[in-house]
């Protein structure tokens, strides 16, 4: 294939042509691999595990704890620390961490500045429909029910196809980008990778569910 930005490689050679981006010599060992993907995939998920055990010992009644109401829904108390940190965290995924590489690349540091500019349109415009979906609709679990409620069941239906192949879509770019980037460094296997990356985020969402998954996106802000 034709490496059509013209981009060089570390030691200033092209790498036209070439599956590796660093000649073959890979940056980290394949044990260096196994180690992100397994061993900082189980310590995220038993991290995260305590973290909601911890928060769940004396926080609510334990009947509640054990509804499917609680498990979708974080009980409906999340702090304001904990929803910023979610956002941040969702917003930096594959797509924006390699793509402001690319612009960082051509454009210097204006480059990712202006790329995440503009993502910031939508943050502000979804904050205000938030805030008056938690007014109106204090009990749904989905967008899909305020839909179903306003504009019928067609209009669900729509929606719902939408929606579950935009989660199909963005699934597979998160798995297959990193799975990419642990193969461009290490050699790992990009298959092997693409199914053991998303063990450790089905551990600790099973185990606490939406609470969960606020706790490791707080986690991976802070690491971040």
């Amino acid at each position: 294939w034709k490496n059509q930005f013209g981009f060089l490689s570390c030691d200033g050679r092209s790498y036209d042509g070439s599956c590796a981006f660093f000649q073959q010599e890979r940056a980290l060992t394949l044990g260096d691999g196994w180690f992100l993907v397994v061993g900082l995939g189980a310590l995220f998920a038993l991290l995260t595990a305590a973290m909601v055990w911890l928060e769940q010992r004396g926080s609510t009644p334990d009947d509640f704890k054990k509804t499917s109401e609680f498990f979708s829904t974080a009980g409906r108390d999340v702090a304001l620390g904990l929803t910023a940190t979610d956002v941040v965290s969702k917003w930096i995924w594959a797509a924006s961490l390699l793509q402001s590489s690319n612009v960082a690349f051509k454009f210097g540091v204006s480059g990712p500045f202006w790329y995440a500019a503009g993502a910031t349109i939508q943050i502000l415009l979804f904050s205000v429909v938030a805030i008056e979906i938690k007014r109106k609709c204090p009990a749904i679990h989905t967008l899909l029910e305020v839909v179903n409620v306003r504009w019928g069941p067609l209009a669900h239906m729509v929606f719902l196809f939408f929606c579950l192949l935009a989660n199909l879509i963005v699934s597979a770019m998160l798995i297959l980008g990193g799975s990419s980037v642990v193969y461009a460094l290490t050699g790992m296997n990009s298959t092997l990778t693409c199914f053991l990356m998303p063990l450790g985020v089905s551990t600790y969402t099973m185990f606490g569910g939406l609470k969960g998954t606020y706790y490791a996106a707080w986690t991976h802000t802070m690491v971040i």
